[in-house]
């Protein structure tokens, strides 16, 4: 993050403001608590089943890495005064800003992972067995039914006005 600051900070005059909206968590709830950190954790699970029987190699499994990470509002305070470069106008941490229509499936849930996460899978592991990853994450997904209940899975972002630090 400190990286992506830095790089908007050139492209900003001084005094320019900068809107992001980001995944987040609330303060002190560990990434594995969250929704997506578990949805992960059972993603990882099936590799390491499918590892278990031959399917794909353990070692790429352990080798597998998905740089995702949800800040909280307090890191992400941190790393903007870390970076140096920006002030923070206004952070608010907006909870469940969508409804969800219809309800959410194993299936539909099993088809949004995939769509994020197709590419870098097949690129680390081939596209031999990805529908047959993806058929076992529907499944587990279905016996961890209170993953897709919307009371369990209210989403949170980070709403965050940046202005650019007047240079010397």
């Amino acid at each position: 993050m400190g990286t992506f600051l830095s790089a908007r900070a050139t492209e900003l005059v001084s005094g320019g403001l900068m809107v992001l909206i980001l995944p987040g968590l609330p303060n002190r709830i560990p990434h594995s608590e969250s929704t997506a950190g578990m949805l992960f954790d059972l993603l990882g699970s099936c590799l390491m089943d499918m590892a278990k029987i031959g399917l794909t190699d353990e070692a790429k499994v352990d080798s597998f890495n998905f740089p995702f990470y949800m800040a909280s509002p307090q890191e992400l305070e941190d790393l903007v005064e870390r970076n140096g470069l920006f002030s923070i106008e206004r952070l608010e941490q907006v909870i469940n800003v969508t409804r969800n229509t219809g309800a959410l499936t194993e299936q539909s849930c099993s088809m949004h992972l995939r769509a994020a996460l197709q590419g870098i899978i097949k690129e680390h592991f081939g596209s031999e067995n990805i529908d047959e990853l993806f058929d076992r994450f529907s499944e587990k997904l279905g016996r961890s039914s209170y993953l897709l209940n919307a009371d369990y899975t209210k989403g949170t972002q980070l709403f965050i006005v940046l202005k650019r630090k007047m240079t010397d």
